[in-house]
């Protein structure tokens, strides 16, 4: 664009210049002598006076088509200056239209959200009382979820069998205590050692989370009860949703059988007047 206006107003100068050669050639340097032509005129006016006359029409005529150049000259000027300029802004967006758009970095993952996992339900929603798990902090989430899989579990399993208990006991362990009591007398407490050391078994070498896995997967220690018929039993968003409100009740209602127990005396059946 520097290259063109510059042309353009080299153009100009050189329509100014020569425009103004050109006026010059009509205005005489200096007037000459009179000339006497030796007779008067028709009209009684001398040769004289006719050629001052011409003289002074030439130089008005001069002094017209000097400034009438000029502008002409100027506004050609402009006019080049003009194109030159739009040829430039042509120039700049045919540019800019080939130059490819500069490459947007994708946008960062949002953070990691607890209240997103499963779990949440109406009408509690998100089961955080406490306010343990943290946004962003997937993994401190991820042992919240595996104590709070496995403790819902075991809790479900204690709260049945302290129901059971009090009708049906296991053959060698008739004689044992009722109750939490169970594990503090005879054949209960070989019973309770022998839980103890199975369980931390299946818990050290078996019931291991793949922290490679995302948090969806947490508490998939196979399935007990693969029918092979349909889709498997625990493994839809629903069942998972119903075994860890489950498993948070039943955690709720274990807590509450041991304490009513240790006030009362009495087992879970008991407690509600059944002898």
């Amino acid at each position: 664009m520097g290259n063109s206006v510059a042309g353009a107003s080299m153009s100009a100068v050189a329509v100014l210049i020569g425009t103004h050669t050109a006026a010059r050639a009509f205005i005489p340097a200096a007037p000459g002598p009179m000339v006497d032509g030796g007779a008067p005129s028709l009209r009684g006016v001398g040769v004289s006076s006719d050629v001052n006359l011409g003289q002074e029409v030439t130089q008005g005529a001069a002094s017209v088509a000097f400034p009438a150049g000029v502008a002409a000259a100027g506004a050609l000027a402009l006019s080049a200056v003009g194109r030159s300029g739009r040829r430039g802004r042509v120039a700049r967006r045919a540019e800019a239209a080939t130059v490819p758009p500069a490459s947007e970095e994708p946008a960062p993952p949002p953070p990691f959200d607890p209240a997103a996992q499963f779990g949440v339900t109406d009408p509690i929603g998100f089961f955080d009382p406490l306010g343990f798990a943290k946004v962003g902090d997937e993994e401190g989430f991820r042992k919240l979820r595996i104590a709070e899989m496995k403790h819902g579990r075991v809790a479900m399993m204690a709260s049945v069998g302290a129901v059971i208990q009090h009708y049906l006991q296991l053959p060698g362990f008739e004689n044992a205590p009722k109750g939490i009591y169970a594990p503090t007398a005879g054949s209960g407490t070989f019973g309770f050692v022998a839980l103890f050391l199975i369980s931390g078994a299946f818990e050290l070498l078996l019931w291991k989370d793949d922290s490679s896995k995302s948090v969806d997967s947490i508490g998939d220690y196979g399935n007990p009860l693969q029918l092979g018929i349909g889709q498997p039993l625990g493994e839809s968003e629903d069942m998972r949703n119903r075994e860890l409100n489950n498993g948070r009740a039943a955690m709720f209602a274990a807590l509450g059988i041991i304490v009513a127990e240790l006030v009362s005396g009495k087992d879970a059946m008991e407690q509600f007047g059944f002898s």
